[in-house]
């Protein structure tokens, strides 16, 4: 039989990874509105970074800022622009705390459609388009509340509604931004044909392997 402590720390265990998975889901509704200080807000404070696709690694909490606010907001304060759509859904979640309860690690899909401007279009022109990849993250408490410590997307295609990713994997991805710039080069970028495999972070449950 379990001791009260043992129950306890089973307990506070499964709250949790409620509340990283309550924490992820609300940064994919931050994500779909274009929210982006609320996004940065979800962010630790201490050493945070943000990865996602071939953009490089954008460090620290002025780099998360940076990446959200600047890149992928165009700026502060800029209205959102009529006829832009994200929605992105984030499935199949495992999160795994770990012993001690101040950090944790979390895998999802991240599966969605979008309708937004591709570089090589002509100004104001949309492209709808279908994405999939998996998040890898790292999450961490502060002061008793659990933030995003590391993000990273590694994107599987990117494909347009009409071609689909056996003819077209991947537009609107063209390396690190040349105006915004990242602290450091992409670590990992290998979308499908390839046949990579992002690492898991858990541990067979049965075989422990």
């Amino acid at each position: 039989m379990a001791t009260r402590a043992e129950l306890q720390a089973r307990i506070q265990r499964l709250d949790d990874i409620k509340q990283i998975e309550h924490l992820q889901k609300i940064y994919g509704y931050y994500q779909d509105y274009g929210e982006w200080q609320n996004i940065v807000d979800l962010f630790a404070d201490n050493e945070p970074w943000v990865e996602e696709a071939d953009r490089g690694v954008y460090k620290g909490k002025e780099g998360v800022k940076r990446y959200y606010i600047d890149l992928l907001g165009g700026g502060p304060n800029r209205p959102r622009r009529p006829g832009l759509l994200s929605v992105l859904f984030q499935l199949q979640g495992v999160v795994n705390v770990d012993a001690g309860g101040k950090t944790a690690q979390g895998r999802w899909y991240g599966m969605g459609m979008e309708a937004k401007p591709i570089a090589s279009m002509h100004e104001g022109e949309l492209r709808q388009t279908w994405i999939n990849g998996v998040y890898e993250n790292e999450y961490v408490r502060e002061s008793g509340t659990w933030k995003i410590k590391k993000l990273h997307f590694f994107l599987t295609f990117r494909t347009p509604y009409e071609d689909g990713w056996l003819k077209v994997p991947v537009v609107g991805q063209n390396g690190p931004d040349p105006v915004v710039k990242p602290d450091a080069p992409p670590t990992a970028y290998a979308p499908y044909p390839s046949d990579f495999r992002v690492p898991v972070h858990f541990k067979n449950p049965v075989t422990g392997k």
